[in-house]
């Protein structure tokens, strides 16, 4: 690659990843099942070239550029933090990271990991690292394959692995009623939809380690007993604000635990 072109690539790259972040938008307004399929091929069509530039790059003639990829994620979090700062309300920076998390999470790094370059592992890699000790967040990294695998399961990623550790079919009483009332309770306010993205972010990650662990039966067993079972109870009684204050305490108690 001569030196013009590499520049060329250098500079798309950089401006194109702050670019894949900083202007994808309102992230939930597309994520639903009937049309987050089409918009993640959109966003993915939209700046394939700035992942392959990405990828150009890292493939330099005399080996793979380990340094480049921690550049590239160092810029992307200066032009974060920058574009944060010029935010006066802290309730609206807040709200604004919360974006910026779960457009990592289901678009920038399930679209980087979607090209299989070399460079997607690794990239993602750092971004998450990266990015969660620049903000203490816990953003987990989901490929688009996982993602829809997830909608399929209506996204009840922890709910999901609970019940099937107990044996129960994946539209089993308990699921059906936990995910009506996501649906039609927690997601129609603001604080209960902002409290669904944050468990979007970190619940496969939270699945993910512990199914690893040895065990994992027993620690499924303990969030059904000490969360699950009385946020059932809850919806049936019909006490839907201390369901959500159960299911709150669910997943800052598994973020705090698996996430740290």
């Amino acid at each position: 690659m001569d030196i013009v072109a590499y520049g060329e690539y250098y500079n798309q790259a950089m401006q194109g990843m702050a670019d894949m972040l900083l202007q994808a938008g309102c992230p939930l307004d597309s994520f639903k099942k009937s049309l987050y399929p089409e918009a993640f091929q959109a966003y993915l069509r939209k700046y394939i070239g700035v992942i392959d530039a990405i990828e150009k790059v890292y493939l330099k003639e005399d080996g793979t550029d380990e340094e480049w990829l921690d550049k590239l994620v160092d810029h992307l979090i200066v032009q974060a933090q920058q574009t944060l700062s010029e935010i006066p309300k802290k309730g609206k920076r807040n709200e604004r990271l919360i974006d910026y998390n779960m457009v990592l999470a289901v678009y920038v790094i399930p679209a980087i990991l979607e090209q299989k370059g070399q460079s997607a592992e690794p990239l993602t890699d750092r971004i998450v690292e990266k990015w969660n000790n620049a903000f203490t967040t816990s953003i987990g990294k989901s490929s688009y394959e996982k993602i829809e695998e997830g909608f399929h399961k209506k996204l009840c990623y922890i709910t999901t692995a609970v019940c099937e550790s107990q044996g129960k079919a994946d539209d089993c009483y308990e699921l059906e009623l936990l995910r009506g009332y996501r649906d039609r309770y927690l997601l129609s306010t603001r604080e209960g939809a902002e409290l669904v993205k944050e468990y979007y972010n970190i619940a496969p990650t939270i699945v993910t380690r512990i199914n690893r662990l040895e065990q994992a039966a027993q620690v499924y067993e303990g969030i059904w007993q000490n969360y699950l079972s009385p946020c059932i109870r809850l919806i049936e009684e019909g006490r839907l604000d201390a369901c959500q204050e159960q299911y709150m305490a669910m997943v800052y108690e598994l973020k705090g635990r698996y996430m740290a």
